[in-house]
């Protein structure tokens, strides 16, 4: 028998061989708390792991306590509205001396600064936006020596990104304020 590709199914006839069609059921044990831990975890970065590997010049137990960092309150470091960091050594064979991770949330701006030294910044996760230019995770953005610039975290979830630098001057140094650590 062919069907006239005009016709349309009956709704109550499809939902009803749905119905019984389809078993229901439940997900195999302690299968709701690995999600969660996988999306909260360093996990969630898995395939991005190798690429900052490199650039940092970490090793794979070194580059996972810099992650875990990320999920531990106590590690941040208040600056501007919206903005947190916190600060970690890289290896020697990275390309800067001095490397933190940032984030932003939502909308929010890292004010202009200057760089003394060359920058490299790897985004994690959300969405950079420096010039219009939006970068998402696994993004590589490097800023020369002498350059200025601000960037923005895009709408829906949190920036984190690696910033490795040689140093940073903000051009209104009142626009960024830091927060003393305990």
């Amino acid at each position: 028998m062919t069907r006239d590709p005009d016709d349309t199914l009956d709704p109550e006839l499809l939902a009803a061989w749905a119905e019984a069609s389809l078993v229901s059921e439940a997900p195999p044990s302690g299968a709701r708390a690995r999600l969660l831990e996988a999306l909260g975890g360093i996990d969630r970065f898995r395939l991005l792991l190798d690429a900052l590997g490199r650039l940092t010049d970490l090793g794979a137990e070194a580059l996972a306590a810099v992650l875990r960092q990320i999920d531990d309150a106590a590690a941040w470091i208040d600056g501007s509205a919206g903005v947190q960091y916190f600060h970690f050594t890289p290896g020697p064979g990275a390309p800067t001396p001095q490397a933190g991770i940032v984030r932003l949330r939502p909308g929010a701006v890292f004010p202009r600064h200057r760089h003394l030294a060359r920058e490299v910044s790897f985004v994690l996760d959300g969405v950079l936006i420096e010039d219009g230019r939006r970068h998402g995770p696994g993004a590589v953005v490097e800023s020369a020596a002498g350059s200025e610039h601000a960037y923005a975290a895009g709408e829906g979830r949190d920036l984190l990104l690696v910033a490795m630098h040689g140093g940073i001057a903000f051009v209104d140094p009142a626009a960024f304020r830091l927060a003393p650590r305990d």
